[in-house]
This record gives C-alpha cells, structure tokens and sequence, in this order.
C-alpha cells in the first residue's frame, strides 16, 4: 500500500497564516482586523444577507458569526434590517461607513494582490483551485459531521 501524502492540512494551515499576516499588515491602517473584513466582505458581497448564508459561504460556524456580527454593529459597519421573508430573522447590510472601510481595504490590499501576482502570474486559476479545495473541504467536514464516509477517489 502506497504512502499516502498527509500534508495538505499542514500546508493549508501555513497558507491561512501567510494569508493573515499579510492582510492584517495591509488593512491595519485602515482601522479593522482580518477577521472582521473578512466578513464585513462576505457581508458585502451577498447584501441583503442572513447570518446563515455568511455562514455557508464563509465557512464560519454561527456560534462564531454572532459575536463577530456583533462587533461589526457596535462599529457601525453593519446594521440588522428585518427579513421580509421571516420575521423570526434578520438580513445584514453595510452602512456608509462599511462601504467606506471596504474600499478602503480594497485599496490597502492591491499592493499585496500585485506583489503576488508578480511571483505567480495570473491569479485566476488558483482562485479556481481554492475554489475546488473549499468545495472538498466543505464535503469533508459535512460527511465528519454525520459520521459517514464522503466518497473517495479511486
């Protein structure tokens, strides 16, 4: 039986903290940690959202969002509106403000988005493949979840 190459975990941990570093160096300036532009861009690029679609699209448990959608509020980047579809929820949206530190980041990360794409070309098709890792991970972790076997190449 081949050896089986155990490493991707290792290297995907060393990525998000290669990824962190850089981001929170960028957006320090401009007044918000990683974490919360991170969502704050999920937020923005899904408004009007529920804190459950973050959570699909993020990866992040609810449990996490909560506080984190709370700190946001408390910033005045987001507000809470009704949800016309179920009064039992909510829908996040941006403020001016959000909009503002957004675009703000945006501009902070260019320099790091190019410096990037000078050592790897086009970044596009590696979007892609994170795209697909994300996927799998996803299925991973949803098959852990309810204790079943996800289906493996063979």
């Amino acid at each position: 039986m081949a050896t089986l190459n155990r490493e991707l975990f290792l290297k995907a941990s060393t990525t998000a903290h290669l990824v962190g570093q850089i981001v929170g160096r960028q957006v320090e300036p401009v007044g918000i940690p990683a974490f919360l532009l991170a969502l704050l861009t999920h937020i923005r690029d899904h408004e009007p959202v529920t804190p459950s679609t973050v959570s699909a699209v993020s990866g992040a448990p609810l449990t996490t969002l909560r506080d984190n959608i709370q700190r946001l509020v408390d910033r005045r980047l987001v507000r809470r509106v009704p949800n016309p579809d179920d009064g039992r929820s909510y829908l996040l949206v941006l403020t001016a403000a959000g909009e503002r530190i957004t675009a703000e980041a945006g501009e902070a990360l260019l320099e790091a988005y190019e410096l990037l794409e000078g050592e790897l070309g086009e970044l596009r098709p590696h979007e892609r493949r994170l795209d697909e890792l994300n996927s799998a991970l996803a299925a991973v972790l949803a098959g852990l979840e309810r204790g079943t076997n996800v289906d493996q190449p063979r």
